[in-house]
């Protein structure tokens, strides 16, 4: 259904927030796509927004509407939900959770890139670095076709053996720069892969024998999850 913008109110709770870069990505998407998804909100409190509170502040700001004068009202298009607030509250939730989200498959998405404007669909460069797409640099094909065009403009422009010599420098500075910065990105993903296998399982055969552990080490036999460095420490103390 459709609803004025001024009979909208934002959930105050809302714990989702944006970056400004990202605020500009999604922008630039809804003004390419439209509004598209649909914003939900809850009759039962008000028409309190529970999910699309950034694309319904960005639509705001597109059609310059003052929340405080009501000016630049506009209509636009909702899905009603009808429910008490605490489900509202675990819909709000539910909706921005990783945990209820797909992940990429990153052979697939790579086969699409090259179809498409990446920044459109909201990819960074160092999202086509993970992906192993190396839009970075520039391919063989495209140096030289830079090189003949350097070539012709010297001919045309007569410039001397000097300001060639200039250029390539300045070039082959920017292509050193990107591959680094390609370095970087590869490197930090890595380093992120493996914090996050910073861990081991332990497992007991009866819980009887687990709480003997726990108490011989001095832990709480209801715990779920032991510091490896706390339990290190105690290891060498028994040693």
């Amino acid at each position: 259904m459709e609803l004025k913008r001024s009979a909208i109110r934002f959930a105050s709770y809302n714990p989702r927030k944006i970056s400004e870069e990202s605020r500009k990505t999604l922008k630039r998407g809804i003004k390419k796509f439209g509004l598209v998804g649909g914003i939900v909100v809850n009759k039962r409190t008000g028409f309190t927004v529970v999910s699309g509170h950034q694309r319904l502040s960005v639509m705001d700001e597109l059609q310059k509407y003052n929340p405080d004068t009501k000016e630049n009202d506009y209509r636009i298009r909702v899905d009603v939900v009808d429910m008490d607030e605490k489900s509202e509250k675990e819909l709000n939730i539910l909706a921005n959770n990783p945990n209820a989200q797909g992940t990429w498959d990153y052979d697939a998405l790579r086969e699409i890139v090259p179809e498409i404007d990446y920044k459109d669909a909201g990819l960074t460069d160092a999202d086509l670095n993970m992906i192993g797409c190396d839009f970075l640099l520039q391919t063989e094909e495209e140096n030289n076709i830079a090189g003949e065009l350097d070539s012709m403009m010297s001919e045309v422009n007569a410039r001397n053996e000097a300001e060639k010599a200039r250029r390539q420098m300045e070039r082959a500075a920017k292509t050193a720069h990107m591959k680094e910065v390609k370095q970087q990105v590869k490197d930090a993903a890595q380093k992120q892969a493996q914090d996050m296998d910073a861990y081991v399982m332990l497992s007991f055969d009866t819980w009887e024998a687990k709480a003997d552990f726990c108490r011989r080490f001095g832990y709480d036999p209801y715990d779920k999850f032991l510091k490896g460095e706390v339990f290190d420490g105690q290891v060498e103390r028994v040693e």
